[in-house]
This record gives structure tokens, C-alpha cells and sequence, in this order.
């Protein structure tokens, strides 16, 4: 599917609406042309009926005012538009008026209904022209009361209007499409912004994740998206560059049992090995093949703790029994050390009891190989502020505060040669915080004055 440009939609929308908007003034002008024009030929209508009144009660009879027609008809002098009928009331013969307007108005006034107020619009019966009048009636001292008719032309009226309309109709195409073509250059230049973040977007590749773009250079309404997607390419590069750490570090740490197994089994093929010989090359083989074996599960775990497709069940567990657990499991390798574990307090908190005994092994197996010799580690165990927490501590080396943030980032040793003597792969930490995260939690350290803490916290739960 065709994908419709912004520009010209906006554009078109932009001239919809300025037509919309000038047929709407053009019908309110009409509107307010034809009333202010119907307001002042009524003014001009009742004037003229005001004065002929005046100038017929002055005459005596009927004969007075035939004999004075012409003078009746100076009323009108100068409007060519005006008619005046004068006849006696219920009589068709007209004591005043020589127009055929005249006439027909007169019989307009037997036959037709009227306005309330004496007004009436009709048109001629020949011509078609849109005629006004307006009726009354005056006494005469000797005579029958008197119908008077002042009847106006509007014809030019008519004309006005109607070229009104032509014009504006006319010249509507031309006006479309001067703002169309005015609203299409507004809406180009009003995307000019977008086409910079289109820009800054077309720059970015793995190898160059270093664009940005001033927000400040920015309308406000794209300020917000402009910091946005500055912080989605910190984090883009913050994440490539620790992939790129991460294949490196990976490669690393494989290598070194690769090139041991390599190099132990070509000695040993180099020349012909007793049976005790072999079966010992074969089983510092296998030391190191479930090294590496380790190192694929640990990855594999931390890929789908990534993506949060590890399952964890979720149940009501005391950490302070579950820490016990782990203590008698790592009993062996601390009385190696002459070091005690001592496990105190009690925190209850929902989570998978698997997985904890996990990350409580991975710091309780770092805090017993990594502390002094003859040494206490501490566990404890408490709830705070709807928190269950787990503090591991051990008396050994301080850990400098630069180190503490990326304690937990995967392959990071402060001590490179003691994590490796110690057999470990350098993801135990890293497992720690997946785990935690998992469970809605986190984990954090501290360390000064010769002992370190680790802290892990859940979510809390009632007494099962």
C-alpha cells in the first residue's frame, strides 16, 4: 500500500477548512448585506408613506388631490425605484399613480395577505422584478378615507447580491488554490524539524551511535520526542557497547579452557601414555568441559532472564531458611576456610524458591572464598517498609566504590587471577541481579572499613 504524504494531507485539510471558512463568511455577508438592505428600504418606505400622509390631509377632497397629482408625486422625485398609488379606499381607480407598478400594487393591496406591520414583498407579474411595498390609509375631512401604496423596485438590490455571489464563486477556485499551495510551503517548512530527526535516524548504524540533536534547536511541541530519542540512543550505544564487551569477555573466558584442553590432549598424544595417564588427562579434561558446560548454562539463563521468559513459581518462603539451606551445602567448602556462617532473623516474601537458593548460593560461595581466613560470614534476614531483605556480609578486602556499580555486570572481576583460580565464570553476580529483577527486586552492595555487604530485597509477604 501507497503511503499518503503528510504534506500534502495536511495542505489539503489546511484548504478545506479556508473554503469551509469562506463560505461561511461569504453567507454571513450575504446575509448581513440583504437584511441591512431590507432595514433601509423599509426606513425609506415608511418615510415616504409618512410624508404623502401629511401632504393629503391638506386637501379638502378628492377633486383637490387629482388636481394636485403632480405635486403628490414630487414625494418620489428623484428615486426611480419608487412607485406611489393613492386611491379611495375599496376603489380600484387610482386617484395618484401613473406606473404600472402603481397599479399592480394597488391590487396587490385588495387581493393579497399583508405583514402585520403593512409590508409587502411580491414580484411583478410581467418582468418578474422583486417589488416592496408598504401600505396605509389617511382621512380626508370631506371625503372617504384614502389607500395609500409606496411600492419600491429592488431589482438593483437583486443585481448586487446576485453579482456578489458570481464574484465570490468566481474567484473561489483561484482562492483554493492560493491557499492550498500557501498551506502545502507552511507545512513544508513547519516539517522541516521532522526531516532533522528523519536525518539524525538515517545516521545511525552499530558502528555510530554518537548523533544526537539539540532540543534546544526545537519547536516545543517536539522538545519531548527530542529528548526521547536522544535517551533512546544512549541507551542503543550503552547497550552495543556492552554486547561488543560481552562477545569480548566471552571469547576470553572460553578460550583460556579451550586452549587448556587443546594443548593437554596434544601432549598427551605426542607420544604413547599408559592407561593412568590417559584416564588423568582425561579427567582434568572433564574438569574443564563442565566448566565450560557451567559457562553455556549460566549464559543460556541470563539470555532468557533478559528476555523474561525464565519461569519462576512463586510461593510464600522464609530467605532466612532457605540461607540456612545453603549454609549446610556450602558447610564443606567453609570449613576449608575456617570460616562460619551464622544466620539470623526471619523474612518472608513471595518468590521462587529455586531460583533463590540460586543467587543466595552464588554470594554466599563469593563471601565464603573471598573473606578472611577463620573469618564469620553473616546472613540477615528482615522485613522493612513491605520489603523482604537478605544482607550477606564477610571480612576481607574493601572494594573500591568504582567497582561497585559494575560488580554486577557480566565477566567483571575487581580480582581477575583470584576468579579464576577459584574456578568460577565470572557470572555469579551477574545471575544475582537477573534473579532478583525477575522477582520485582533488585540487589546492591557496600564495602569500607574491611567488610562487604550485599543486600538482596523482594517484595515481602504475610506469615504463611
Amino acid at each position: 500500500m501507497r503511503a499518503r504524504r503528510l504534506s500534502l494531507r495536511l495542505g489539503l485539510w489546511v484548504g478545506l477548512l479556508a473554503l469551509l471558512q469562506a463560505i461561511a463568511v461569504l453567507a454571513f455577508s450575504y446575509i448581513i448585506i440583504e437584511r441591512e438592505q431590507g432595514t433601509q428600504r423599509r426606513a425609506l418606505l415608511s418615510e415616504k408613506l409618512t410624508h404623502t400622509r401629511h401632504m393629503i390631509g391638506n386637501f379638502a377632497d378628492d377633486a383637490a388631490l387629482r388636481d394636485n397629482a403632480a405635486q403628490m408625486t414630487d414625494v418620489i422625485a428623484g428615486h426611480d425605484e419608487l412607485h406611489l398609488a393613492i386611491a379611495p379606499r375599496g376603489s380600484s381607480e387610482l386617484s395618484v399613480g401613473f406606473s404600472g407598478e402603481s397599479a399592480e400594487s394597488l391590487l396587490r393591496l385588495r387581493r393579497d395577505v399583508w405583514e402585520s406591520d403593512g409590508f409587502l414583498e411580491w414580484r411583478m407579474s410581467g418582468s418578474g422584478a422583486p417589488m416592496l411595498s408598504l401600505a396605509g390609509t389617511v382621512a380626508i375631512a370631506n371625503a372617504d378615507p384614502y389607500d395609500i401604496v409606496v411600492s419600491m423596485d429592488r431589482s438593483e438590490d437583486a443585481l448586487l447580491l446576485r453579482n456578489l455571489l458570481i464574484t465570490a464563486l468566481s474567484s473561489a477556485p483561484f482562492a483554493l488554490a492560493v491557499v492550498i499551495m500557501s498551506g502545502l510551503l507552511i507545512v513544508k517548512f513547519g516539517l522541516e524539524p521532522l526531516r532533522r530527526f528523519q536525518k539524525a535516524a538515517a545516521e545511525v548504524t552499530a558502528n555510530n551511535l554518537s548523533t544526537r540533536i539539540d532540543p534546544r534547536g526545537m519547536p516545543y511541541e517536539l522538545q519531548d520526542s527530542c529528548l526521547a530519542f536522544n535517551a533512546m540512543l544512549e541507551r542503543l550505544d550503552d547497550s552495543v557497547k556492552r554486547l561488543s564487551d560481552f562477545s569480548s569477555d566471552l571469547a576470553h573466558e572460553m578460550r583460556t579452557p579451550l586452549a587448556t584442553l587443546l594443548g593437554r590432549t596434544q601432549v598427551a598424544l605426542s607420544r604413547p601414555r599408559t592407561a593412568e595417564e590417559l584416564a588423568e588427562v582425561l579427567e582434568r579434561n572433564v574438569e574443564e568441559l563442565q566448566r565450560l558446560t557451567r559457562l553455556v548454562a549460566d549464559m543460556l539463563f541470563l539470555a532468557q532472564a533478559d528476555r523474561a521468559e525464565a519461569a519462576i513459581d512463586l510461593v510464600a518462603v522464609d530467605l532466612a531458611e532457605e540461607a540456612r539451606t545453603v549454609a549446610d551445602y556450602l558447610e564443606l567448602l567453609a570449613q576449608e576456610r575456617e570460616v562460619t556462617i551464622e544466620v539470623s532473623g526471619s523474612a518472608y516474601a513471595m518468590a521462587d524458591r529455586n531460583q533463590a537458593r540460586r543467587a543466595m548460593t552464588n554470594l554466599l560461595s563469593n563471601a565464603v572464598r573471598l573473606c578472611s581466613y577463620g573469618t564469620t560470614v553473616t546472613v540477615q534476614a528482615a522485613n522493612r517498609d513491605g520489603w523482604a531483605f537478605l544482607e550477606v556480609s564477610n571480612e576481607g578486602p574493601t572494594i573500591a566504590p568504582q567497582h561497585h556499580e559494575r560488580l554486577f555486570d557480566r565477566f567483571y572481576r575487581v580480582d581477575d587471577s583470584r576468579g579464576r583460580d577459584a574456578g568460577g565464570t565470572g557470572l555469579g553476580l551477574a545471575i544475582v541481579k537477573a534473579i532478583m529483577t525477575l522477582h520485582g527486586g533488585g540487589v546492591d552492595v557496600s564495602s569500607g572499613s574491611g567488610k562487604t555487604t550485599f543486600t538482596l530485597r523482594v517484595q515481602a509477604t504475610a506469615l504463611p
